[in-house]
């Protein structure tokens, strides 16, 4: 059985993985992802391990299906305690209430609601709940820094109202802005990986490290620098001629 890692810093659908066996042409292989972001399902029963190492939490398992039953009226082995059973001396018939409940005289009932009506007093007023003690003011270099974020958010607000709409929307600006922002998650993907043993361990086992996305672009270059027992590969393709070569000469001998 081949081990696989994948790199990856996007938000993966549990179906992928069976894809990835589909274009690597093969359905028994250990798979070992390492994301950044959390799938978006249960993935426990497709890959071998699932690593996050950014944020977010792993999505939990599906709960079971449980069976319903009709309910019947009376269980067929339900059993009845004689002690539940009035015995028929114990029944007050309504002849006998009736006159003990004319016996009693209406001043005595009216003494006796007199007393419950004493007790029933206005409640108690709640205080008034003190305000919220507010957020202390920055003061000394944190009132400089808080001043000089303020401005900065100010000016970009105001260069995107200046800019025209053709520009903000261009090819060139859109590839800048996505650029940069996979570099700034490249990097932290990488130095997040640096810092996890466990992660250096899987990932020294693999047969063919996979980097999916161009997130991972730059954590697959580090790691194609320094490993020497396996390739690192960009994308699904190249990942499967590396494996056909791992193949070839135990289907040739």
């Amino acid at each position: 059985m081949k081990t696989v890692v994948l790199l990856s810093t996007r938000r993966l659908p549990p179906t992928y993985f069976d894809t990835v066996r589909e274009d690597l042409g093969d359905q028994d292989l250990s798979l070992d992802v390492i994301a950044w972001m959390p799938p978006s399902g249960y993935v426990a029963d497709r890959v071998h391990t699932f690593t996050l190492i950014g944020p977010g939490r792993m999505p939990v398992a599906p709960p079971p299906v449980v069976e319903h039953t009709e309910p019947t009226d009376e269980a067929p082995d339900a059993v009845i305690a004689p002690e539940a059973v009035a015995e028929p001396e114990s029944v007050v018939g309504e002849a006998q209430v009736a006159p003990a409940a004319a016996e009693v005289p209406a001043d005595a009932a009216d003494e006796a609601a007199a007393p419950a009506e004493e007790e029933i007093q206005a409640p108690a007023p709640t205080p008034p709940t003190p305000p919220a003690a507010g957020k202390p003011r920055p003061t000394g270099i944190k009132r400089v820094w808080k001043a000089l974020g303020w401005r900065y958010r100010k000016a970009r607000k105001v260069a995107g109202r200046v800019l025209p709409t053709s520009i903000k929307k261009s090819a060139p600006v859109k590839f800048l802005r996505g650029n940069r922002a996979s570099n700034d998650l490249g990097k932290t993907y990488w130095g997040r990986i640096q810092t996890r043993r466990d992660v250096l361990t899987t990932i020294e086992k693999a047969d063919v490290v996979i980097a999916l996305d161009a997130g991972a672009i730059w954590a697959g270059w580090n790691l194609g620098q320094r490993r020497g027992s396996g390739p690192v590969v960009l994308g699904l393709p190249a990942a499967r001629r590396e494996l056909d070569q791992l193949k070839a000469p135990a289907g040739n001998g």
